[in-house]
């Protein structure tokens, strides 16, 4: 069995958790979608957040969807899920080339170059890990925050209650930082690849 979502609070699920969710969806015969729309290139320091759940070749998604950061959306399945020809171009005539904004398709290539050439990924592991041990230092120094969770830049931590997570937003807008709320309660870091440590010192400082 699944342990339910409900037991789980804000902890986050273990990959173990995905690879029994993805074990009773075959059972089941439901489609196993993962959704990386705002996880994808790269932004939890791993082509897709999905790989973290370390699936083997029998246990891949059905289907992946991307979008947000790539500038271009879009989905890919396994061969189960592929479509027909009739149904990726119902038009007569129509042609694949018709079905796709080449100029995004090129822009997302160029991207992911960036990407590979800069090693940003390996960049943001550093820099993940120095934000994961200065925000553990102060939820332990002032109890201020709480349960920091994440991958990579992808990161999330919460306050006690709602007039607290107010005061911080508003602290930390004053400060030049912008923090997303995530919830009444919960924050969210959505920096972009090239955050380095110094920046993540900028908000360590501003806590």
């Amino acid at each position: 069995m699944v342990e339910p979502i409900s037991s789980l609070g804000n902890q986050m699920a273990t990959p173990n958790f995905y690879k029994k969710l993805r074990k009773l969806a075959k059972a089941e015969g439901v489609c196993f979608i993962v959704d990386e729309t705002k996880t994808g290139m790269g932004a939890s320091g791993k082509n897709w957040a999905h790989d973290y759940w370390y699936l083997h070749d029998d246990q891949t998604p059905d289907i992946v969807t991307f979008g947000g950061a790539g500038n271009l959306n879009g989905f890919y399945s396994n061969l189960s899920q592929r479509l027909a020809e009739a149904d990726m171009f119902p038009a007569a005539g129509q042609s694949f080339q018709q079905q796709i904004d080449m100029v995004k398709l090129l822009n997302y290539g160029q991207t992911w170059k960036v990407i590979e050439d800069q090693d940003l990924l390996h960049w943001q592991k550093d820099t993940s890990s120095f934000l994961k041990i200065e925000l553990n230092n102060v939820a332990n120094d002032t109890g201020l925050i709480s349960n920091v969770r994440g991958y990579g830049t992808h990161l999330g931590f919460d306050v006690a209650n709602t007039l607290t997570a107010n005061s911080v937003q508003s602290w930390l807008f004053k400060s030049g930082i912008h923090l997303l709320k995530c919830g009444p309660t919960t924050f969210g870091l959505r920096p972009s690849l090239v955050m380095g440590v110094q920046e993540g010192a900028r908000l360590r400082q501003a806590l």
